[in-house]
């Protein structure tokens, strides 16, 4: 495994540091090329967006917000999902997805059963090729957001992985445990837990370097993140001098390395003899000499319980599903919840996913990942392989687990407007029968018309699938005319799909 070498920072007091976009500039600018019209039109759709007027309390109507909830909460609204929720109602189809334990997600199960290497230990992965391990797991991850029923807590995996960023070609084999053993089984649990485990994860420690931080030589980077991206936020009001003495209580947190470990090999260790025993201050709390293992215990608590975590752990949640601007009403709101309940996420999806505050979420842009699941999922597509996806989503730069800096892919508008082309190519391509199709993936346009024959009943038929019978006017208008002459040719009906995926307003949700 390649030498991990991220170096502590020395930040003059208050320790903060812009955590967006670092080291990933390039990739923003993909696309901008030559593209003008069309950065034109996510403009527009944009700002049209942002006008429109927002529902208060009194006039949300649950009922009405159905579409919109399945929207935020999923990886794309299908016509079944969509047909689910009006079954179960705003509510009930809430907390069906929140029960995410009770939903038989069995067939997805049996899919993902042939991906081996998902649920072996360290000893055991260690042998494989690298790039083999890594492909399973995205493969895993693709599969899981196109075709799990618990579309709400995939789409909080997302957000999780996203929080505790780890890079998989600094870390190698370790990320698949940590996917395994942090991330899944605490998405909807407490965030308590989720961060208890991240802290003694041997893929975060390792990618931090906290694996090799010890009394003699601390390092800082784990503490650092820990603060600023994981609990308290850049404005967290925490310094320098704090993440001096949390790099001290948490020396010693590494990893048992080396063949002769046993089974034990690439889990959590606490090594007493590397730890720091002074007595330290952290958050103006003192921490006494000799508290061993407790010193870190103690860290991870003031964290949890700190009004900083609660604010920005509801920023986040909320800019997930609501927009990029949540009124501070709301997020106080989520807040509020995550210090009553301890940190319970479900608790605090119910306040971010209240009907009226979905009523006010402002248009959010499908990150890449989002935009090509819900394609698959919206087409119905078949998928054999995902090797040409992967492909096209690291072109897109957005291929799971590849942001190299600790901060996760960005979630915001401004970052993901200017991959266009790659956008557009994948819609393309996705339908485009054997010239220039990806490979693994197919779209059966004979099944995804089925019944429909003319040009007015093919683009009702996509509005309804792809749009939620939500397609903006002016889209469906001119895919309709592409259509046309009826009956439209074959060319033209897989065509006419392609287009729907790559016009601005699919871009949105």
């Amino acid at each position: 495994m390649a030498e991990h070498t991220l170096q502590a920072e020395t930040n003059a007091e208050p320790a903060h540091r812009e955590p967006t976009d670092r080291g990933h500039v390039g990739r923003s600018r993909r696309g901008l090329l030559g593209l003008a019209t069309g950065a034109a039109a996510f403009a527009a759709v944009m700002k049209s967006a942002s006008a429109q007027p927002v529902r208060v309390k009194g006039d949300v109507d649950p009922s009405a917000l159905l579409e919109k909830l399945v929207d935020r909460i999923t990886f794309g609204a299908t016509p079944e999902e969509l047909t689910l929720a009006r079954q179960l109602g705003y509510q009930g189809y809430l907390e069906y997805q929140l029960n995410h334990l009770a939903i038989n997600d069995t067939a997805l199960d049996t899919r993902i059963a042939a991906l081996t290497t998902l649920n072996m230990t360290y000893p055991q992965l260690e042998p494989q090729t690298f790039g083999f391990v890594r492909n399973e797991l995205t493969e895993a991850t693709i599969l899981r957001a196109t075709f799990s029923k618990r579309q709400l807590f995939e789409r909080m995996v997302e957000l999780w992985t996203d929080h505790f960023n780890i890079d998989i070609v600094t870390v190698q084999y370790y990320k698949t445990a940590d996917d395994r053993d942090v991330i899944r089984p605490n998405a909807l649990g407490t965030f308590a837990n989720l961060l208890n485990a991240s802290a003694r994860s041997p893929a975060m420690l390792y990618y931090l370097n906290n694996d090799v931080s010890t009394s003699a030589n601390p390092n800082e980077n784990y503490a650092r993140e820990l603060m600023e991206l994981h609990t308290l936020g850049v404005d967290g009001g925490y310094t320098q001098t704090d993440v001096r003495q949390v790099a001290l209580c948490l020396t010693g947190w590494t990893i048992w390395k080396g063949a002769s470990t046993g089974v034990l090999e690439g889990t959590f260790r606490y090594n007493n003899t590397n730890h720091n025993q002074t007595a330290k201050t952290v958050l103006n709390t003192a921490i006494p000499t000799n508290g061993g293992q407790q010193d870190g215990i103690t860290v991870l608590n003031l964290l949890i319980n700190h009004p900083s975590t609660a604010r920005f752990i509801a920023t986040k949640m909320c800019r997930h599903f609501l927009g990029y601007d949540v009124a501070r009403s709301i997020i106080d709101q989520v807040a509020a919840t995550y210090t009553s309940s301890g940190g319970d996420i479900k608790a605090m999806l119910r306040v971010v996913l209240r009907p009226e505050h979905i009523a006010a979420a402002t248009p959010k842009i499908k990150r890449p990942f989002h935009m090509f699941v819900a394609a698959l999922r919206q087409t119905a597509a078949t998928v054999t392989s995902t090797a040409s996806m992967r492909t096209r989503l690291n072109e897109a730069g957005h291929l799971p687990f590849s942001w190299l800096t600790p901060d996760g892919y960005p979630d915001k508008a401004s970052h993901w407007a200017g991959n266009l082309i790659a956008r557009w190519n994948y819609g393309a391509s996705l339908v485009n029968g054997t010239t220039g199709s990806i490979s693994g993936l197919a779209v059966n346009d004979v099944a995804f018309y089925t019944g429909a024959t003319t040009a007015d009943q093919m683009i009702a038929r996509i509005d309804d699938r792809l749009f939620g019978n939500r397609m903006d006017p002016d889209d469906r208008e001119r895919i309709r005319q592409f259509l046309l002459p009826s009956p439209p040719t074959t060319t033209r009906r897989r065509e006419a799909i392609g287009l729907a995926l790559s016009c601005p307003s699919y871009q949105w949700y």
